[in-house]
């Protein structure tokens, strides 16, 4: 990076609908699961599935769900992003010649990341650091975000802004030390599980290929958590959640573990989300309501969800770390797809 010019700080997450309504939350599913690297099904089939049943009904039903978590300042991603980009620019602002200025953006919905390149551009940045808040790559999230990227660039002709693009932190150091610091804080106050459930959001068996490591991410993740804690295999597992449709999923299933633990004399149990730097719905209400009332149902006798990294310290000493070292975390975007 040029050491004197200013330069834009863009924390990209997956996106978010303007309101709770279910017309505001109908226009946000409509983008997010028309992506191409999201839903792979042949688009003659697809886009009539979407369009006339489930933009017809799911809305309504997802609407009722962010009306249960939604806060005065948007949704819980949107305001867990925004406090981790507000902590992120103190810092910058408190160093002598501070040269970077931090923002917010979303894949789908709002603030949308054409907005904010748009801003960025017309306050004379020529540099801009894209930081998609996934620890793990993957295509679904971390490609789709660098293929938006690119026909955004196209779009406005800015193929000379010179971008800065993380693909991933899921071995970083500064990352694994911010999760472990974050669960033993909190099992000081809460107490030792019989089990630590590592939980990663899941994508369909079929886009496990050369091009997606998001799997093997995830497993080596869990395994540097395990290994800091000091955790035995029989002391921690791993599953994924937010299984949708029909289709094979990368297993196992978080559900079904839940049903399964207490049989298997494991009913306390804490849940963490390696995965998603931010709290969103996937987390307050699939793991902390959903999969809380699966596991008691189960016979299970005790669940406590550990809450995302969100704002905390460590975790923005991580994204510090991904701004500044541009040799050893940035690449071509391009590369990606």
């Amino acid at each position: 990076m040029n050491s004197t010019e200013k330069k834009g700080v863009l924390l990209v997450n997956l996106g978010t609908p303007k309101s709770p309504t279910t017309k505001d939350v109908r226009i946000y599913l409509r983008e997010f699961l028309s992506d191409k690297d999201v839903i792979r099904l042949p688009r003659f089939f697809w886009l009539p599935l979407l369009n006339l049943i489930i933009l017809q009904t799911r809305p309504a039903k997802s609407a009722e769900l962010y009306k249960k978590v939604w806060t005065e300042w948007g949704s819980p991603l949107l305001y867990n992003t925004f406090l981790q980009a507000g902590k992120l620019r103190e810092r910058f602002e408190n160093q002598i010649n501070n040269q970077y200025t931090v923002d917010v953006a979303m894949r789908y919905g709002h603030p949308s990341m054409e907005s904010k390149i748009i801003q960025f551009s017309k306050s004379g940045f020529k540099e801009i650091v894209i930081i998609p808040m996934f620890p793990q790559y993957s295509t679904t999230t971390t490609r789709s975000i660098a293929r938006h990227l690119d026909k955004i660039l196209t779009k406005l002709k800015l193929d000379k802004l010179n971008i800065h693009f993380v693909k991933d932190f899921h071995d970083h150091d500064l990352y694994i030390d911010a999760c472990c610091e974050h669960i033993e804080t909190f099992q000081k106050n809460r107490g030792l599980p019989g089990k630590l459930v590592l939980s990663y959001h899941g994508i369909p068996l079929s886009y496990i290929g050369d091009d997606e490591p998001y799997q093997d991410q995830c497993y080596k993740t869990s395994r540097l958590i395990a290994r800091k804690l000091n955790l035995s295999e029989s002391m921690y597992e791993v599953a994924f959640q937010s299984r949708f449709g029909r289709a094979e999923w990368i297993k196992p299933y978080l559900a079904e573990r839940l049903e399964s633990l207490p049989a298997e004399s494991i009913k306390n149990i804490h849940i963490f989300c390696p995965g998603f730097s931010s709290d969103c719905l996937e987390t307050i209400e699939e793991i902390g309501e959903e999969s809380r009332e699966l596991f008691l149902d189960s016979k299970g006798e005790k669940f406590e969800f550990i809450p995302c990294l969100n704002g905390s310290d460590k975790f923005i000493n991580l994204i510090e770390d991904l701004v500044t070292n541009s040799e050893r975390h940035h690449i071509d975007f391009k590369s990606l797809f």
